[in-house]
């Protein structure tokens, strides 16, 4: 799967982005499209691949160009999404938003896949700053973004706000 050019008209790179065991896949517009309707024929799905959310990602990531999203890989199948639920705002923070198919989670895969899109994102012109809503039951996903170096900005029950700082320059 290779990029369809450049998201929107801001020019940033969205290229694939590799890791010792996994491939991040740029999700291209036509594919998620594909994708948003229900058409996984043009990937090859690991285990429990796609998970519920898979449909709206894919719908964010084909209606919204800021809404940068990678398919993670793993030996050719794709086992799960990362990406950027939106382009980075005026104060120069974005969103993430990340998911697993359940067989492939407990095995280190989410917190490779994050932490190579977080060290991706200073890249992203105008990124200075990630954060992610977690719901405050899910351990596993708080743990990998603790182990990441965010921390936790504010609390709205049920959910957790993580932020992390990428960059102090405007």
């Amino acid at each position: 799967m290779s990029p369809e050019g450049p998201p929107g008209s801001r020019g940033e790179p969205f290229e694939a982005i590799r890791t010792p065991r996994l491939e991040l896949r740029p999700l291209t517009t036509g594919t998620a499209r594909d994708l948003a309707d229900g058409d996984y024929s043009g990937v090859r799905a690991g285990a429990d691949w796609p998970t519920e959310a898979t449909p709206i990602v894919a719908m964010r990531a084909a209606a919204d160009p800021g809404a940068l999203t990678w398919l993670i890989a793993r030996r050719g199948m794709v086992i799960g999404e990362c990406g950027l639920k939106h382009a980075p705002g005026p104060d120069g923070s974005a969103e993430i938003g990340y998911g697993m198919g359940a067989a492939w989670r407990a095995n280190g895969y989410g917190t490779e896949a994050v932490g190579a899109l977080v060290e991706w994102l200073p890249n992203l012109a105008g990124c200075r700053r990630v954060t992610a809503e977690v719901h405050e039951t899910n351990l596993a996903s708080r743990r990998l973004l603790e182990r990441l170096s965010f921390t936790i900005d504010h609390l709205a029950s049920p959910y957790v706000w993580y932020s992390r700082v990428l960059s102090q320059e405007p």
